[in-house]
């Protein structure tokens, strides 16, 4: 009688956990179905050769898929093998490795750079390992100057510079930074920066991950990097190298099974506990009390959830919803008209029941009205998307547009080009980029007063003078006058 009863007592354990939670397994089929319709028609609309994406709620993975092409040339397929460049994302990492120091009481945010750096320049004195991290040191770039300087001669270069600005003053992303943040790290540990790394965030298993911020570097799996030529409408491969110089703001290669178990950890406080992640993902306090950053992680808003994470190289994207226990993780190897965030912000409203359940615009809804050169549609969409997310202000889904623009341009299509340019200066009035690519437009069809009145319309918006524009753009005035 007992074996009996111990019997149906086992086929009853057995029968419900087969039927444990139908809706969450009916859930996730049907959250397959409509991330994958999402992404195959995305990927049409920004001409992506291959991506992977995965998105994990309450540690399990509720979606993971591959698409397209890792290698064009030799036409291989993105599978789980496939590794993914993910450029400046990298710096999530070299964040996470700075804070494991800190939590062990090597390091301290509050650390003068010079205390763990030797001969630096008397004029770096006040900048301090958080200043590093939140991109507000004031430190000129690295960037201004040839690869191929050794660290010797770089540092003497950059020596000779001014600050860019008073340190703490403000946000300015600055790839010096990093740089200098693996050197400390290199000097407190007596390792190798990437020996450090995958040590302490890998376990020293370094299969699916890697580093090397060579693009002509011939590496078995990895996805080649493509930038697409409008001239000439097709895809060249990337052959960009910045060294082991570049390893912690941009050397990364992983796959997306291996950063999906790094965020494991992350999760399970292994890589670092509770109380140090908190200070991670604090705001730091700009002098300026405008700019927002956190220590080495952006903070996005997505209909009003907050998610902490970074892109790269318009390819590669992570963002945690830590209250909504949500990680989605993008990886992708080139695009004619970039959708990273994009595309992160909208599987967040298919796959984060919080939002899904308020059938809310797509990003991308906007991008691809403006690509079908609907614009009645594409304006009520951006509007509602902009209803519903009071805050954002859609700076990727602005530049994305232009970037529909300038394609046109470049195919000689300087109608339809016009017709994008005029919608996004009329849905962003304010944003001095959209004035500008509009007043050029103006300027090819030979209509130099809107051209003029645009130009000087943009000035008067980029009171900052981003990238020292409006130089640019008093020149071309003057030019018009002249004309």
């Amino acid at each position: 009688m007992d074996v009996f009863k111990n019997s149906v007592i086992l086929l009853f354990i057995l029968f419900s956990a087969s039927c444990a939670n139908p809706e969450k397994g009916n859930r996730t089929v049907d959250l397959k179905n409509e991330i994958d319709q999402y992404l195959t028609k995305t990927m049409e609309l920004h001409n992506i050769p291959g991506l992977a994406l995965a998105v994990v709620e309450d540690g399990e993975i509720v979606y993971e898929n591959y698409f397209g092409k890792a290698s064009l040339e030799d036409d291989s397929a993105v599978d789980k093998n496939t590794l993914f460049r993910i450029f400046s994302a990298t710096k999530l990492i070299t964040s996470t490795g700075v804070f494991q120091l800190i939590q062990n009481g090597e390091l301290s945010l509050n650390d003068t750079i010079s205390k763990h750096l030797d001969h630096l320049p008397v004029h770096w004195k006040n900048v301090k390992i958080k200043h590093l991290l939140t991109h507000s040191s004031g430190l000129p770039d690295i960037v201004r100057y040839e690869s191929s300087l050794s660290d010797e001669a770089l540092m003497e270069q950059l020596s000779k510079d001014k600050m860019d600005f008073a340190t703490g003053h403000q946000f300015r992303y600055n790839q010096t930074n990093y740089w200098l943040l693996a050197q400390i790290i290199e000097n407190i540990t007596g390792k190798p920066f990437d020996e450090y790394v995958i040590t302490n965030q890998f376990a020293g298993d370094t299969n699916g991950v890697l580093f090397s911020s060579n693009s002509q570097e011939t590496i078995p799996n990895r996805a080649t990097r493509y930038y697409y030529n409008g001239q000439t409408e097709a895809f060249e491969k990337d052959n960009h190298n910045s060294g082991t110089r570049g390893h912690s703001g941009n050397g990364l290669n992983i796959t997306l099974n291996k950063f999906m178990e790094w965020n494991t950890h992350l999760d399970n406080n292994i890589l670092l506990d509770k109380a140090t992640k908190s200070m991670m993902w604090s705001p730091f306090d700009f002098t300026n009390q405008k700019d927002q950053f956190l220590h080495g992680w952006n903070n996005y808003s997505v209909n009003t959830l907050d998610s902490y994470g970074f892109s790269g190289g318009n390819l590669a994207a992570f963002r945690k919803f830590v209250k909504n226990d949500v990680t989605i993780v993008l990886l992708s190897n080139g695009y004619e008209i970039p959708a990273f965030d994009i595309i992160i912000n909208d599987i967040a409203r298919i796959a984060i029941p919080e939002l899904s359940s308020k059938r809310l615009v797509f990003e991308e809804d906007v991008m691809r009205f403006v690509a079908q050169g609907q614009f009645d549609k594409a304006k009520q969409s951006f509007q509602k998307l902009k209803e519903e997310n009071p805050n954002a202000d859609f700076e990727n889904v602005k530049w994305n547009i232009n970037g529909i623009g300038n394609a046109h341009t470049a195919q000689n299509e300087l109608i339809k080009a016009f017709q994008v340019f005029k919608f996004n200066a009329e849905a962003n009035p304010n944003w001095w980029v959209s004035l500008t690519a509009l007043a050029e437009i103006y300027e090819m069809q030979k209509d130099t007063p809107n051209a003029i009145k645009n130009y000087q319309r943009a000035i008067v918006l980029n009171e900052n003078n981003e990238g020292n524009y409006n130089e640019w753009m008093e020149d071309k005035i003057n030019e018009l006058n002249v004309n």
